[in-house]
């Protein structure tokens, strides 16, 4: 019998590393296409790497060929110019693959979007969001989009790390507002694992993955102080004061911290799902177990990500 293939974008990243490691887990043949560059390799050479090469659709549909699902995790935090991070491109790129993976002959997409996109019109993170879900909807193409809450757990943690990493560093923690907006946080091992359950389906689903417990935002923060060690002052402050500090500490880390609609998304609840939660690891234990480790040194996200230079996109 042949071995089944299926494809992972970005699987030497976060998320798509866990589902490589399930996939390869079910003895499935995992096929990941990347642009980033000095990555460490997490499988020891078994996943075939391909890659990620949106204005080459030729070989972009060859990365695709004799596979039966593809995982896109590909997306941007945020719109960064001379990264070549933006969000516009990021729905035109996101496009071109679902267009290459039909030509391919690939059977199923699993997208990972986020929680409520509709709800933040004036994020263009959101609308971008929006726009590739829309293209999916309106395709012939068998598909399952994923939402998921905020990620936690397997390893690379860069939103934990970084939170803790303030919470060592500063005695008081700036929640914004009161703090008292929702966040339910998802085990990335559980998302892997509702991706490749909805990988093995055909029926056309939007469902948001969460995990099995909510907190209020200032909760969130004081557990993990508690399960550091850490005894820290918890106060409320107004968005754009928590926003200019964390512009300042940018500027000093050479990194972009937060963004005012980061801020604006958080207090409208957008990290919480009224739907009924599928994740089954919970946080607080997760982080009574692991808080000790985190935050030890600050990830530069936009250092750490390092990518081959495409041409800029023209479309």
């Amino acid at each position: 019998m042949e071995e089944k293939l299926h494809v992972v974008t970005g699987a030497f990243g976060y998320s798509g590393r866990w589902i490589a490691h399930q996939l390869l887990e079910k003895g499935v043949k995992v096929r990941t296409l990347t642009n980033a560059v000095g990555r460490d390799d997490p499988f020891d050479g078994k996943v075939e790497v391909h890659s990620l090469d949106f204005d080459n659709k030729e070989a972009l549909v060859e990365s695709l060929r004799g596979a039966e699902v593809l995982y896109n995790t590909y997306w941007v935090r945020y719109n960064h110019p001379q990264k070549n991070f933006e969000h516009d491109i990021a729905v035109i790129n996101s496009k071109k693959l679902f267009e290459a993976a039909a030509e391919a002959g690939v059977k199923r997409i699993i997208h990972f979007s986020v929680a409520h996109p509709e709800k933040a019109p004036d994020w263009t993170y959101f609308r971008g969001k929006v726009a590739v879900e829309k293209f999916l909807n309106e395709s012939d193409y068998s598909f399952a989009i994923l939402r998921p809450t905020v990620l936690f757990g397997g390893g690379r943690n860069v939103l934990i790390n970084n939170i803790a990493w303030m919470l060592r560093k500063f005695p008081v923690f700036g929640v914004f507002g009161m703090g008292n907006y929702p966040i339910q946080p998802v085990h990335v091992k559980d998302v892997a694992r509702v991706a490749i359950e909805q990988g093995e389906k055909r029926e056309n689903v939007t469902i948001d993955v969460t995990g099995p417990e909510t907190f209020r935002y200032k909760e969130y923060i004081g557990l993990m102080a508690k399960s550091m060690g850490l005894r820290r002052l918890i106060l409320p402050m107004p968005s754009r004061i928590g926003w200019l500090f964390g512009k300042l500490l940018g500027l000093y880390l050479q990194d972009l911290v937060i963004t005012m609609a980061e801020i604006r998304g958080l207090k409208r609840g957008l990290m919480s799902s009224d739907e009924t939660p599928l994740g089954h690891y919970k946080f607080s234990e997760w982080i009574a177990e692991h808080g000790h480790t985190f935050g030890k040194r600050y990830q530069n996200d936009l250092k750490e990500r390092k990518y081959r230079s495409p041409k800029k996109n023209k479309n």
